[in-house]
């Protein structure tokens, strides 16, 4: 894995710690490694951070977890876009799940086209 990922999977969430097992597998089966898991916990009260604990201990990619006082879900992202520091990012809910080839997919599509000046 290189030193700085590519691309930053951004998760805002709220009292969805349960919902990111699901998500977190779906990153785990990616093709491609080339990616930071961040995730803006936006004050939850559930076991949110204990369970990003335990996804650390086995994960083959980055983490970051960031926790804040509760504002709602575009203050979170507004935090997790400060944040970044990556060239691409995208925002995939604690709901969400991603194809296996998804991360791989969209940085192909990158390296192919983000020479390009007509774009």
């Amino acid at each position: 894995m290189k030193e700085l990922p590519t691309i930053t999977v951004l998760t805002p969430t709220f009292n969805r710690g349960n919902y990111l097992k699901d998500l977190f597998r779906s990153l785990m089966r990616q093709t491609t490694y080339d990616f930071t898991w961040m995730i803006i916990d936006d004050g939850s009260s559930d076991n949110t951070e204990r369970i990003v604990q335990c996804f650390s201990l086995q994960s083959k990619f980055k983490i970051r977890y960031f926790r804040k006082k509760n504002g709602g879900k575009h203050t979170a992202l507004n935090v997790g876009i400060q944040k970044t520091n990556t060239p691409l990012t995208i925002i995939v809910d604690s709901d969400d799940e991603l194809l296996p080839n998804c991360i791989q997919t969209i940085l192909a599509y990158y390296e192919k086209y983000s020479g390009r000046r007509d774009l």
